[in-house]
Order: C-alpha cells, then structure tokens, then sequence
C-alpha cells in the first residue's frame, strides 16, 4: 500500500495554484503520463475557505466525484498538518438504482466562519432543492470544530422518500496508517471516537440511521458504483489504519417541507451542541432554496424567448 502525496509547494506553475494533493493508496508508481495530466492546463475551479481565529475549513480543488475519489477538503490550524482529506455528500430517491454525488453548487459563499453551497435542483427531476451550510468554530489553542448542515427541500407536489450519505476520510494526526476508531453510546445520534497517538477527532451525525467504517476508499467505492448501497453499521471498533466513513439517514419529507442533516467533528477537541453552531435555522434554507427555484425558472424562460 502506497499514498503519493503532492503538494502544491511541490508542482508550482502557472494555473495550478489549486492543486493541492494527489493521493494514490494502491501499490505502483504514478505513471508518467498521469504526471503530464495533471502538469497540463487546468479550467478554473470553484474553491473555498472559512476561517474563525487559526482555524480554517476548505474545498481545496473541485466538486467532482469519480469512481473512488470525492471532494477534496483541507482542516488545518487545529492540530499537526490537515485532520481531513475528502468530505463529501450523496443522495439516493426512492426508486433511484444507485446513489448520486451532489455536484458543484449553483450558488457558493464563504464569509469569515459560514459558508453556504446551494442547489436549486440537485436530481434535475424537479423534487428537491438543497442547502449546505458550514460553520468552522477555533475552540481553543490546537483545538477546532466543523459543523455540516445540509438541508433537503422537497419542491414537489407529494411526498419524497429520500436517503442522505455523508462521506468523510480523517486523517488524524496527519497520517493516513495509524487511527483507531470506536462507537460512542448516544441515543440520539451516531458518534465515533476517532484516535491516533495524542490526536482525537471525535465525529457524530445527528439523527443517523446507519453508519459504516472502513479503510480508504472501500465505503467510498460502495456510494460511487451503480448500485443501491445501504450502511451496515459494521466497522467498529477499527484497527489502526485509514479511517473512513459513511452516515446514512432514511427519510420521507412532505411537500413543501425541510428536512436537516447535521454533522460535526472535533479536531483535539470535544465535540460541541448544536445550539453551538450559527448556521441558518430551516426556514433560512427554505427561502434559500425558492429563491433558486425562481431563478432558475426565470432563466429557462428567457431561454425560451430567445429562442
């Protein structure tokens, strides 16, 4: 097992100020010509960053999910080096044969500790619309907090049955060989104690029906194949290795209402109560999330003028 790491102090030319790591975890050597892929010309990317005192949570490349890989992320200022590696959420309708990556957001903001990506219709089937909100919170000397919040609106006419995947690979301590994880007794929520040497990254998902934990990527290749996954609770305890894992919520959402699906983890730092965090209240995200709508229907009309 090999993990290449390239950072960008390492590939420093014109266009690539976004590129931060390359990670390969399979045996081999990187190939010359996936060297030349990415020394190529890059498109612009969206990217960002909030930041509260020394602490600051990131996208740090792009919003694409391939087979195996998702969106890269960066945590750093709370402990030695960057505590995640990739952060990420996926979806499953009922009916759907496989669960679906949300894509890059319609609409992206990153002032001071809060972020907010946006969607105004993630399936393009004109069901739901989605909010993501963030709030990166310096704790303490070494110590941070992030908190995920992403809010599912159903735009339809009737009910939506719907399951939502949070995917996260911690990097505790800054290694990728040596955590140890178990489950924490919560009645209202799936925690798990994440370790390596000194370091913790305690991670909980409010309201979670399910959870799975394995090393890289394994869970991850599962919700980026073409079937239909669901989580197994199994994985802990976990030897040391890459700790990864998935939450998974099942839920129904009435018309016209708002369901939340909130995360948090810690890095050297316990974990925080919600009523902590500042991130919008649902109805924020309801209007949010009409106010897209509207928007978007005001530009499919005016393609329809023009044409």
């Amino acid at each position: 097992m090999t993990r290449w790491v390239w950072s960008h102090d390492m590939i420093s030319t014109p266009g690539h100020d976004r590129i931060r790591r390359i990670r390969r975890k399979e045996g081999g050597l990187l190939s010359l010509a996936a060297v030349l892929l990415f020394l190529s010309p890059l498109p612009s990317m969206a990217i960002g960053t909030i930041v509260d005192g020394s602490v600051t949570f990131g996208y740090t490349n792009d919003f694409n999910t391939t087979r195996g890989n998702t969106v890269d992320t960066q945590f750093v200022g709370a402990a030695t080096g960057d505590l995640t590696w990739e952060s990420w959420w996926f979806f499953r309708v009922s009916g759907d044969g496989r669960e679906t990556a949300f894509a890059a957001p319609d609409a992206e903001s990153y002032v001071g500790s809060l972020g907010r990506l946006d969607w105004a219709d993630p399936g393009a089937a004109g069901l739901f619309s989605a909010a993501l909100d963030l709030e990166v919170l310096d704790t303490g000397v070494g110590m941070g907090n992030l908190f995920q919040n992403l809010r599912i609106t159903n735009t339809g006419i009737s009910d939506l049955t719907i399951d939502i995947f949070h995917y996260t690979d911690l990097d505790v301590g800054n290694s990728f060989g040596a955590d140890t994880a178990t489950l924490v007794p919560n009645a209202s929520a799936i925690e798990i104690s994440v370790l390596d040497g000194t370091d913790s990254a305690p991670i909980i998902a409010y309201g979670a029906d399910a959870y799975r934990v394995t090393g890289w990527n394994r869970v991850l290749r599962d919700l980026t194949d073409r079937n239909v996954d669901n989580l197994d609770n199994s994985g802990l305890p976990f030897a040391p290795g890459d700790f990864t894992v998935a939450f998974q919520w099942s839920r129904t959402i009435g018309a016209g209402t708002t369901e939340s699906f909130l995360t948090q983890f810690g890095s050297n730092a316990p974990l925080l109560p919600p009523s902590a965090s500042a991130i919008p209240e649902p109805g924020t995200a309801l209007l949010s999330g009409l106010g897209l709508m509207l928007l978007a229907g005001c530009r499919r009309a005016d393609r329809t003028r023009s044409s």
